[in-house]
């Protein structure tokens, strides 16, 4: 089966470079015009389900994808983002200047360190874990899951049985990632990473910068 990974469009925080985490920001009318571009692309690719997280930027993501698909979105709780605690709604400058022990900490070695008052990447890991095996138990044939950058990596990492000790992977607003996971094996080949090819220059992250 193949499981598409896709991030949600941009949102205003995602514009001014905040951190969002739990909090529930929605898309802004990029991100709207990304959902929508995406949904046509994944015309390409039809799924059995779309899972999301219940986050509004994800599951508006989702309604687009689903929509054209004739299908509805299932909330899936697992999907949510990252607890990033008191860092939320913070830029990662202005989180180094107020929280410069604990960033330090985190950027250094963040399986061993949480954002200040956040989720543990232990308790994440496990979190992603029990969603993926849910979803994959369900599956009656190839899904699509709309999540987060952080919970996307993490998702990624599960399927083909990897382990990142830094934050290495960075997941674009509105892209596609394609993972071939055998059922049988329980082992995920990465297929494609970060496709925004759909979205063009001027809607991707780096025509909007």
């Amino acid at each position: 089966m193949k499981l598409y990974l896709i991030r949600h469009g941009q949102t205003l925080w995602n514009s001014e470079g905040k951190i969002q985490g739990k909090t529930d920001i929605p898309l802004n009318e990029t991100g709207l015009l990304q959902a929508e571009l995406l949904a046509e692309a994944m015309e390409r690719y039809p799924v059995t389900a779309v899972y999301a997280s219940p986050l509004k930027r994800a599951y508006q993501t989702a309604e687009c994808v689903a929509g054209r698909q004739g299908l509805s979105v299932i909330a899936e709780e697992g999907l949510r983002e990252v607890d990033f605690g008191f860092w939320e709604g913070m830029t990662w400058s202005e989180i180094e200047e107020r929280y410069p022990e604990d960033f330090a900490l985190w950027d250094k070695n963040p399986a061993e360190h949480a954002p200040t008052g956040g989720e543990r990447r232990e308790d994440c890991q496990a979190r992603i874990s029990k969603a993926m095996e849910r979803i994959i138990g369900e599956a009656r044939g190839d899904v699509a899951l709309v999540a987060h950058g952080g919970i996307l990596v993490f998702a990624v990492l599960w399927l083909i049985r990897k382990r990142q000790e830094k934050n290495e992977i960075i997941v674009k607003n509105a892209s596609i990632t394609t993972v071939e996971y055998d059922r049988k094996t329980g082992e995920g080949r990465l297929l494609c990473l970060n496709d925004v090819s759909h979205l063009g220059k001027s809607c991707s992250d780096d025509g909007i910068k």
